[in-house]
């Protein structure tokens, strides 16, 4: 089953340069990982950095948390923070769930046929 994370990072202060520099190259790594959706961060405000991931599924998310080339980038990034809020939506494994611990992870239900992939998802569509 799919997974989506939302995740809401605050920044201490003086490491957002450094944040935003291992948050492009965290992104850069998903594209090793087709089973990643989509990855999208945003800075809404000052010192605060929200984040949307999807994963087609458990292996997927697995997969992409595993990659040596994100575990610098990573631990950089949860350093940078004073605080890490990260809500899941979906059902994740017993696997995911334990890396998700990491972060303080809350699990929520998302609105009965709200969160659907499309099976036919072609990244090369013109249509």
């Amino acid at each position: 089953m799919a997974i989506m994370l939302k995740i809401r990072w605050d920044i201490k202060d003086g490491e957002e340069a450094s944040f935003k520099a291992n948050q492009e190259e965290l992104c850069a790594v998903m594209l090793e990982h087709p089973g990643v959706i989509a990855y999208h961060a945003e800075y809404p405000s000052p010192g605060v950095s929200e984040w949307t991931e999807i994963y087609a599924t458990d292996e997927a998310f697995q997969a992409h948390l595993a990659n040596e080339k994100g575990q610098a980038p990573l631990g950089a990034i949860v350093g940078a923070c004073d605080t890490i809020t990260c809500r899941c939506f979906g059902d994740p494994n017993d696997a995911s769930k334990e890396i998700l611990a990491g972060f303080g992870t809350t699990y929520h239900e998302t609105a009965s046929q709200a969160f659907v992939l499309n099976p036919s998802a072609d990244k090369d569509s013109l249509v």
